[in-house]
């Protein structure tokens, strides 16, 4: 079994709003940290690169993938030059019905109009080499909706991107990284071949494909800790982690119920 870790970012910028910042990478930051995965020979891979090497046998000596959540209009300013710039590949997960909008499923005000990427944006990091992905259409909770909406949040937004970039995305990041049984069968029915989930864990060449693990850098993890991190043998994998207990997906579920009928009421 090859340890492999899958870093998630959400938004690299210079500066965010209070509620925000431990969302946010510095770019000088984040291009440490792209030296440190240079500089212990790591080979990072897109997701869908990831999962076919798994399959087919033929991971590299050491695996890496990085991961971008949402698609704020900041990844086109200043994570897709660093990319560019050091040629290391990722996959960028989109919320398609934001596109072109704003941040306005985060629960922080300062955030809801915080800017997203436009198509043209996401069209040009498709073009520089980044895997784009689906990250649903709205940023909903996928496993305490209704089966309808769980089929339209999948679908819609696959079938947006196809639409927009000419290829259909192969890979689906859970929004919070929230997933069950019937979220796994939506994303399978509608044409993926993988997903992330979040678990704060490595994952391995035996991680399940359709909830692979991922591990949170934050505004506070410094290059040091970033390499003390991938220079270590990993304690755990996701395949040692707890699942989601159902008694929390049943607060999450009350919490969404309560919060639609104040909305329909209003």
């Amino acid at each position: 079994m090859t340890p492999i870790p899958i870093l998630l970012y959400h938004s690299v910028a210079p500066a965010a709003s209070p509620d925000y910042a431990r969302w946010c990478v510095h770019p000088d930051r984040f291009a440490g940290h792209l030296d440190v995965v240079r500089s212990l020979g790591y080979t990072p891979l897109t997701i869908s690169e990831l999962v076919d090497a798994s399959v087919g046998g033929d991971l590299p000596e050491r695996p890496l993938a990085i991961t971008f959540d949402d698609g704020r209009a900041d990844f086109t300013e200043h994570a897709l030059p660093v990319l560019g710039a050091s040629g290391v590949a990722s996959t960028l997960y989109v919320v398609t019905d934001r596109i072109g909008g704003t941040s306005t499923w985060l629960p922080m005000s300062c955030e809801t109009s915080a800017a997203m990427m436009t198509w043209d944006d996401v069209r040009a990091a498709a073009a520089a080499g980044v895997e784009i992905g689906s990250h649903s259409s709205t940023h909903v909770e996928l496993d305490i909706v209704p089966r309808d909406r769980l089929h339209d949040e999948v679908d819609r937004s696959r079938q947006r991107l196809a639409g927009e970039l000419g290829q259909a995305p192969r890979s689906l990041s859970y929004p919070h990284g929230y997933h069950s049984r019937a979220v796994v069968r939506a994303a399978r029915a509608a044409g993926f071949d993988s997903a992330c989930a979040v678990k704060d864990a490595w994952s391995s060449s035996a991680d399940d494909r359709f909830a692979l693990a991922r591990l949170f850098v934050w505004n506070s993890t410094t290059v040091d800790d970033l390499r003390s991190l991938l220079a270590a043998t990993p304690i755990r994998t996701a395949s040692s982690r707890p699942v989601l207990r159902a008694g929390w997906r049943g607060a999450r579920w009350v919490r969404h119920r309560v919060r639609t009928r104040l909305q329909g009421a209003g």
